[in-house]
């Protein structure tokens, strides 16, 4: 799942996009529908870049519509990729890291190693490039050039927090039409279209995170294309889009004050305090020093706070000075500020604050977070570590553009502008700032005056064969606990709660989870409803 912190999910998503026309594999235009491919899909190389080398992987070109209410219009083109079965072929799995707005292709191949060995024997392992990503006929929403260069083309708008009319005016300049398609719906039917380019009556599938919304969706769709279905790290239905995002932040706070106590536990080796509080006092003092301001602002483990190190940015001093009025130019500077804090724009320029969202995705981050906050604390200049744990999860800046897309134009929480005060009252007080952004992502100022374009899918289960198998941890941080049971409830499904806070809890090392999807993929039972936390080498 994205956070609303942004990629990695404090660590933003930044770079302009770069046009990718790999191997001849990816097309960055539409295609009429006359030119549409012949059924089937022809496997063969795979873009430049795209996966991991030597793990036999294939990749294909499969086309599709761009809006599936005009079946026989323009049609764009998704790649897909292919790791055949080693032994004797039960099925084809296919799966989705989440986001919305992660890279699929390399799923499969960069985990082969880590993922139970019986996958790889007797499943066809399948991911499909999400539509408006790279190598998936990428969404392009330029501004026309100011002055005549070398290159015709203008800058990628932000797609969040903007006017609409004017972000559609830039995407319809590159296809018209595209960017109203780039939704959860569509995503979902272009994996049937796959499904049916493959040959197949039937597919497993594995989602994580935004995954498992994908393949919610897909399975009320499409109930008697699936077979199995595991769903990893689960989105609450009912809180998609701007609900979700806000009770990330809530579910963040828990999880540090787990990572705190952990390196609390281990201070003989890192000796940044051994009490979860001390360690907090240290972190607090590292992100001020580092320039982190308000983002310093958490309440300490377990006791709260009311004065802690951070200035208040602008435009909430603004506010502070004068009250929110509404008006076209502070709503915009609002805005503005709202995009930078919920993509990483504002913390990835501190290093300690990007790389301890990183650290609240898995325990497995956790000694080496803890090494390199150890070594900045020695030494403040030696960020290097922190860098790279930041810049673990980042991904291609198409990410960003689908993100927004997804989550704007089918997002069906009202926006509670109100909240805006509440923030700033927080940050004001040295409060808690992951309240703070909880109530700045309930204000609904992340996608400006970008209304909906479509209303989510209703989740139901009840025409599906096999009942799904879902995983949910405790305390996980970016899809919080709730998203399990409901998830669970909507779609009919068994769910296993697994302790600790790991996002993903299928291919971790956890023996018994793993056991667990394993006999549910071979038999379609589930034999436990518990499970504890993977180990932590």
């Amino acid at each position: 799942m994205m956070r609303v912190l942004g990629s990695s999910q404090v660590p933003g998503i930044s770079r302009v996009l770069v046009a990718v026309a790999a191997t001849g594999l990816i097309g960055g235009s539409i295609i009429t529908a006359q030119a549409a491919a012949t059924p089937g899909a022809a496997f063969g190389a795979c873009p430049d870049s795209s996966v991991t080398e030597g793990r036999g992987v294939q990749c294909a070109v499969i086309s599709v519509p761009m809006n599936y209410a005009e079946p026989d219009g323009a049609r764009i083109e998704l790649t897909v990729s292919r790791i055949a079965a080693t032994a004797q072929r039960r099925g084809v799995i296919v799966a989705n890291p989440g986001g919305p707005g992660a890279d699929a292709l390399d799923y499969w191949a960069r985990r082969i190693d880590s993922l139970p060995a019986e996958l790889n024997e007797h499943y066809d392992r399948v991911a499909v490039q999400p539509r408006g990503l790279r190598w998936a006929t990428p969404l392009r929403c330029v501004t026309q050039a100011v002055e005549t260069s070398k290159s015709a083309d203008g800058e990628q708008v932000s797609l969040g927090g903007g006017n609409r009319d004017d972000i559609k005016k830039a995407c319809d300049a590159a296809l018209p039409g595209y960017l109203d398609t780039i939704t959860t719906e569509s995503t979902a039917r272009d994996l049937d279209q796959v499904r049916a380019a493959l040959g197949v009556d039937r597919i497993s599938y594995l989602g994580t995170s935004y995954g498992t919304y994908l393949g919610a969706v897909y399975a009320s769709l499409f109930p008697n294309r699936v077979d199995r279905m595991v769903l990893d790290s689960n989105v609450d239905p009912d809180w998609v889009w701007t609900e979700e995002f806000a009770q990330q932040q809530v579910a963040g706070k828990q999880r540090l004050d787990d990572l705190f106590a952990w390196i609390a536990e281990h201070d003989g080796e890192y000796r940044l305090g051994d009490t979860a509080l001390q360690v907090y006092q240290n972190w607090v003092r590292l992100v001020a020093d580092q320039g982190g301001g308000w983002y310093a602002n958490l309440t300490p483990p377990p006791a709260s706070v009311a004065d802690l190190p951070g200035a208040l940015p602008e435009p909430l001093a603004e506010i502070a000075r004068d009250g929110f009025n509404g008006s076209v130019e502070q709503a915009g500077k609002v805005q503005n500020l709202v995009r930078l804090m919920l993509t990483g724009g504002a913390s990835a320029q501190v290093p300690l604050v990007g790389a301890t969202a990183v650290a609240t995705y898995t325990r497995t981050f956790w000694p080496t977070f803890a090494r390199a906050m150890a070594d900045a604390n020695i030494d403040p200049k030696n960020v290097r570590q922190l860098l790279a744990i930041e810049g673990a999860t980042s991904t291609d800046p198409t990410g960003r553009f689908v993100f927004s897309a997804i989550t704007c134009n089918e997002n069906a929480v009202r926006g509670r502008l109100e909240l805006i005060g509440s923030a700033f009252a927080t940050i004001a007080s040295g409060g808690n700032a992951m309240d703070a952004r909880a109530d700045l992502v309930r204000s609904g100022t992340a996608c400006g005056s970008w209304k909906p374009v479509t209303k989510p899918v209703p989740i139901n289960g009840k025409d599906l064969r096999t009942r799904p198998l879902l995983l949910q941890s405790r305390h996980d941080a970016l899809t919080t606990y709730e998203g399990g049971p409901a998830m669970a409830r909507a779609i009919g499904g068994s769910l296993i709660t697994v302790e600790g806070g790991d996002h993903g809890a299928f291919g971790r090392g956890n023996t018994v989870v793993d056991e667990a999807v394993l006999t549910y993929l071979r038999t379609g039972q589930v034999t436990i409803d518990h499970a504890d936390q993977a180990p932590l080498h």
